[in-house]
């Protein structure tokens, strides 16, 4: 399958500053970059498929050792490649990271216009970063136009400097095979890697690993995949063989990150699998997390670990400087404005909006006086559920949301992005101990170590609890299926509340103003 957009290439029409048209084949990328991948080979990956009732438990699986050993043998020798072909200019260089983007057109263009700036501030190599999850099926013009601002903004930013993407569960939410992603991105110039197996064929989706040689320093790229099948759609679900996260990192990654001079994991598998393995990584590793739409960084034990937000809200920027015996590393970010940008981008995204947005798409369901952050966005929400279910209290799982609530009038199209999964509610009857639990482990993007992080996670308006109390309390029907994953308990018995649905209901109480 062809993932082309329809109506022609649009990669003429976003030539960069210099008028350098976009590379369309990785052959061509810029000389700063040179990919030393671990090419697919023939899998024995035995998986153990204990396919739950609840979607949000996970499975395990095993590795093989002689899938990993072909694919590194494969991946030394490209490391033969002379040293002044892997890293041809001297001094310091710069990575950009993003991640989880689905479809963020308020944002894409602004995005593409920073990056363009913030490598010509640098002065120094640069490459970008993207840690999965470039569509998003809930965008009507994404899902209706193949894409197609997606790909302009691929095509364009890799005819600014290297890209690398390790592959997300989202990149084949508008396709029906990983495949056709990334063959797709291939020909725009993105270097894709990835640890999924494609179970048809026994073989890696992309290589698992790449070098890139930038300002002097050899860095080690490693690709970690989600390995929860439910977090795919169907149609691709039964295509993909998983691998052990922590084994697969303690069988590959030592000898994909051998003689370089930095190693980075970029991991799409989510914080909990990358507690897994952490305290494995050695001193001076970095590793960018993805999956849960988390805002952190921190420092373990010489390790720079960051998640770098979602929806385009921020691009993060890791300064890589290299000294006697060690590459130094520092993280920070940068917002990312929801207006404004490259004008070729955003003029694309315009006409795609012109010609699959429906009548329904853009009614206006709502004036909002002000722009809200994500968590006070979703604090909206979880009040209209309680509300609507009158109850005590209401939760709602983070990753239902996507992108924060903006001033002024508020589409259905724009409301599509903020709510991005409906369904029915639940409530039960809980006591105050049992609330109290729950609230522990709540509103995670405000946790300042690893030990209160779960991934899945709910948000919550501050309530004090009487632990003697008893409290109604009420969810989204996921976060009810799920609530070992999102709530920490498994006897919660909630009972379904006929006649209400989520986005219905948020959407009304939107409606009356807020």
């Amino acid at each position: 399958m062809d993932p082309r957009p329809p109506g022609g290439d649009v990669r003429g029409s976003l030539r960069n500053q210099s008028g350098i048209a976009p590379q369309t084949t990785p052959s061509r990328l810029p000389s700063t970059r040179v990919i030393l991948p671990s090419w697919s080979r023939p899998t024995e990956a035995v998986i153990q498929d204990h396919r739950p009732e609840c979607p949000m438990n996970r499975p395990s699986f095993v590795v093989s050792r002689r899938l990993v050993l072909q694919g590194l043998a494969a991946s030394a020798v490209a490391a033969m490649v002379p040293a002044v072909a892997r890293a041809q200019s001297s001094g310091d260089a710069v990575l950009f990271t993003i991640a989880d983007l689905h479809a963020p057109y308020a944002r894409l263009p602004a995005l593409l216009a920073r990056l363009r700036s913030l490598r010509a501030e640098a002065g120094k190599p640069a490459a970008l970063l993207i840690n999965g999850d470039v569509f998003e099926r809930g965008n009507a013009v994404c899902l209706k136009s193949s894409g197609a601002a997606d790909w302009a903004f691929l095509e364009a930013v890799a005819a600014e400097m290297p890209v690398v993407l390790n592959l997300g569960n989202h990149e084949t939410a508008i396709l029906d095979d990983m495949t056709s992603f990334v063959a797709r991105a291939n020909r725009a110039g993105v270097q894709v890697i990835s640890n999924l197996v494609d179970k048809r064929t026994g073989r890696f989706f992309a290589p698992f690993d790449a070098r890139l040689g930038l300002g002097g320093i050899d860095v080690s790229l490693f690709g970690l995949a989600a390995t929860n099948p439910f977090v795919y759609r169907q149609p691709v679900r039964d295509t993909l063989t998983f691998l052990d996260t922590a084994r697969f990192v303690t069988d590959a990654l030592p000898g994909s990150r051998a003689d370089a001079d930095v190693s980075l994991v970029m991991s799409h598998a989510g914080v909990t699998p990358d507690k897994s393995f952490l305290d494995t990584l050695p001193s001076g590793t970095i590793i960018q997390g993805a999956h849960d739409h988390l805002d952190l960084d921190m420092v373990l034990d010489g390790k720079t670990y960051f998640h770098g937000a979602s929806w385009g809200r921020k691009i993060g920027i890791v300064e890589l400087s290299k000294g006697t015996d060690a590459v130094a590393a520092t993280y920070r970010t940068e917002d990312v404005a929801p207006t404004g940008g490259d004008e070729a981008l955003a003029a694309i995204i315009e006409a795609m909006k012109a010609e699959h947005l429906t009548d329904e798409d853009r009614e206006i369901i709502a004036e909002l006086p002000r722009a809200f952050d994500l968590h006070e966005s979703i604090l909206i929400a979880t009040e209209a559920l309680r509300q609507a279910t009158e109850a005590d209290v209401a939760l709602l799982g983070h990753t239902t949301f996507g992108a924060p609530l903006a001033a002024g009038p508020l589409t259905r199209y724009d409301y599509d992005a903020f709510v991005r999964f409906g369904g029915g509610v639940s409530v039960a009857s809980i006591s105050g101990e049992q609330l109290a639990a729950m609230l522990s482990r709540a509103n995670q993007f405000m946790a300042e170590t690893l030990d209160g992080m779960t991934g899945d996670y709910v948000h919550v308006a501050a309530i004090d609890v009487d632990p003697a109390k008893t409290y109604r309390l009420a969810v989204n029907g996921w976060t009810a299926q799920n609530q070992e994953a999102y709530l920490g308990t498994t006897d919660i018995a909630f009972e379904k509340v006929e006649g209400l649905e989520l986005k219905a209901l948020i959407a009304a109480h939107l409606a009356k103003g807020v």
